[in-house]
C-alpha cells in the first residue's frame, strides 16, 4: 500500500509538471506571437524607407552618369539627393521571447515540431539580417565620407536659398569613386530590402502557425 501511495504521488507530481510546463509552452507562444506583430510592423516601415532611398539613389546615379550641367537647379538637385540618403534604417527586431527561450531552455518546452523549427529558423534569419544592416549601415557610412570632397554643407545648412551653389569639386575621377560607392549602397539596399521583405513573410506564417497550433486569437 506504501508503494502505491507513493507511486500514486509520484504520478500525480508528473502530470502536475507537465501541465505546469504546457501552460508555461502558451504563455511562451502567446508572447511570441506578440513580438511576431511587432516585428511585422518594425518591418514595414523600414521596407517603406529603403524603397523610396532605392528609388532615390537609382536617380542620383542616372545623374552622376550624365552629370556636366552646372545650372543652379541641377547642382542643386544633386545636393538634395545626396543628403537626402545619408544614412541607413535598419530593422530592430523583437527578441524578447526569442532570448527568454534560448537562454532558459524554453525551447525544450516546445512540443510542436513544425513550430520550434520555424522558430529556429526565423531566429537565424535575424542574426543573419542583422549582418546585413551592418554592412548597409557602413556603406552609407561611406557614401557619406566620399562626398566630403564634393559637396559643400554650407549650401544644405543654408537651406539652398543662395542662388550660388556649386559643388567643390566636378574632377572626374572623385565624381567617379563617389558614384561607385552610391552604387555599392544601391545594391547592398536592394538586398536588404529583399530579404527583410522575406523575413515579414516568415514572420506572417509563423504568427499564423502559432495561432493555429496553439488556439491563440
Amino acid at each position: 500500500m506504501l508503494f502505491l501511495a507513493v507511486f500514486c504521488g509520484f504520478l500525480a507530481e508528473y502530470k502536475l509538471e507537465h501541465i505546469v510546463e504546457h501552460n508555461r509552452e502558451k504563455e511562451y507562444m502567446q508572447s511570441m506571437a506578440e513580438d511576431l506583430q511587432q516585428d511585422t510592423a518594425e518591418i514595414s516601415r523600414i521596407l517603406k524607407f529603403v524603397y523610396l532611398q532605392r528609388a532615390e539613389l537609382d536617380s542620383l546615379l542616372n545623374q552622376l552618369e550624365l552629370y556636366s550641367s552646372t545650372h543652379v537647379l541641377d547642382v542643386k538637385k544633386l545636393y538634395q539627393r545626396h543628403f537626402d540618403n545619408l544614412g541607413a534604417n535598419v530593422a530592430t527586431f523583437s527578441e524578447r521571447t526569442l532570448s527568454q527561450l534560448k537562454n532558459a531552455g524554453g525551447l525544450r518546452l516546445i512540443r510542436i515540431k513544425s513550430v520550434a523549427d520555424s522558430i529556429s529558423i526565423y531566429d537565424s534569419k535575424i542574426q543573419y539580417l542583422s549582418l546585413v544592416g551592418k554592412t548597409y549601415d557602413e556603406v552609407s557610412t561611406d557614401v557619406g565620407i566620399a562626398g566630403y570632397a564634393i559637396f559643400d554643407n554650407r549650401f544644405f545648412r543654408a537651406n539652398f536659398t543662395d542662388n550660388f551653389i556649386q559643388l567643390i569639386t566636378t574632377d572626374a575621377k572623385t565624381l567617379r569613386e563617389y558614384s561607385n560607392r552610391v552604387f555599392t549602397l544601391y545594391t547592398v539596399a536592394n538586398y536588404y530590402y529583399s530579404y527583410l521583405a522575406k523575413q515579414k513573410e516568415l514572420a506572417k506564417k509563423l504568427i499564423g502557425l502559432i495561432k493555429k497550433d496553439y488556439h491563440l486569437k
